[in-house]
């Protein structure tokens, strides 16, 4: 296994900057894959788990960015994909030509069956429609805060409609659930309480409706931690892109 740079310091400084702008933020992200960069909370998976051979649930796998850290990072068995955009379902169609341990589903995940509205942004450049797919929210007004937060230049928005099933998962002990479904994260934990009840996984999820999910996860005995400096830390609010959630006994 080699090992991947995470962003942090001079890297996430330069990230900011390439983001102001859609369109560079667009081609910037799309080199990035082909890179060992990613964000700096995934370093404590690293510590958590060491050389132990695990299976991971990947919601929210986009084009695979998060799948590629875990594959060059830790003793993987299995990583189960769920996506549901067509543009990043490609990439990780080839992810997998080249991993047989990745199995990959092009849905999203939720305790029901049904579709689901998301808004994408978009910008047009030579009469070419290139999607910030990444910034996918299904809820406008969320999106709409996010691109003020991060962008100087509005991008259009785009409706789009996907696919959302009941999770039916192959018999395994799963060891690791990453969540990055921007405001959807604690319907997904709904939808995979019944693993997460009797495996009792780690838990890395995007800092999105923590409040909820901590109360829903504490009923389980997990309890909320953020990664710094390489230490894991009880989070009490920290402004962390993402939350670890883990049993005392991991």
């Amino acid at each position: 296994m080699h090992q991947n740079t995470t962003h942090s310091g001079i890297l996430g400084f330069i990230e900011k900057l390439l983001r102001l702008i859609p369109i560079i933020y667009i081609f910037s992200r799309s080199l990035i894959k082909y890179t060992n960069y990613f964000e700096e909370d995934f370093d404590c998976l690293k510590i958590i788990f060491k050389d132990k051979k695990i299976n991971i649930i990947d919601v929210g796998a986009s084009d695979g960015i998060a799948s590629k850290f875990f594959l060059n990072n830790l003793n993987v068995k299995k990583i189960l994909c769920f996506e549901p955009q067509s543009i990043f379902f490609n990439d990780l169609k080839k992810l997998k030509k080249s991993n047989k341990q990745i199995n990959i589903y092009k849905f999203g995940l939720s305790s029901n069956k049904n579709y689901q509205t998301l808004h994408v942004p978009y910008v047009n450049f030579f009469d070419k429609k290139y999607y910030l797919s990444t910034y996918t929210f299904p809820k406008k007004e969320d999106l709409l805060k996010q691109i003020k937060t991060d962008f100087l230049i509005s991008p259009k928005i785009e409706k789009i409609k996907i696919k959302i099933n009941k999770p039916k998962l192959p018999k395994y002990k799963f060891d690791l659930i990453k969540i990055d479904t921007n405001g959807s994260e604690l319907s997904v934990i709904l939808a995979l309480k019944k693993v997460i009840k009797r495996d009792r996984p780690v838990l890395i999820i995007e800092n999105n409706d923590i409040k909820n999910i901590n109360f829903y996860l504490k009923k389980m005995k997990y309890s909320k931690y953020y990664y710094f400096n390489g230490n894991l830390y009880p989070h009490k609010n920290e402004k962390s892109v993402n939350v670890i959630f883990k049993t005392n006994t991991q």
